[in-house]
């Protein structure tokens, strides 16, 4: 075997054997699993999110970030959250949903 030949079998053998790697890191592709959640809880959880000031913590781009200030976010979610607050937006926003699924029910497809 000249070093031509053996330099070729070593890459063919290697691109082998990352094929099945390679394959496995599509998760994109795998199939989407529909939420526990409903769209009211979800976007009562936004709001909540946002009113923690945990959004804000989460957007910044400051490494600087005292390290407090996400703690006391954290806290301030996980109190709204367990607060009786997060079931009246449910509530809204489940009650915002039902109207509109109610009025667009007479309304027919073109």
């Amino acid at each position: 075997m000249n070093a031509k030949t053996l330099i070729a079998s070593a890459l063919i053998a290697l691109s082998t054997a990352a094929v099945p790697a390679f394959a496995q890191s599509y998760s994109h592709l795998d199939p989407i699993t529909p939420s526990q959640k409903s769209r009211a809880e979800v976007l009562a959880d936004l709001q909540i999110y946002r009113e923690s000031g945990l959004a804000a913590v989460d957007r910044t781009e400051d490494f600087d970030l005292n390290p407090g200030q996400r703690a006391k976010a954290q806290a301030r979610y996980a109190e709204l959250k367990a607060s009786p607050k997060y079931a009246q937006l449910v509530q809204q926003f489940a009650a915002k949903e039902a109207a509109k699924g109610s009025s667009s029910e007479g309304v027919s497809a073109r």
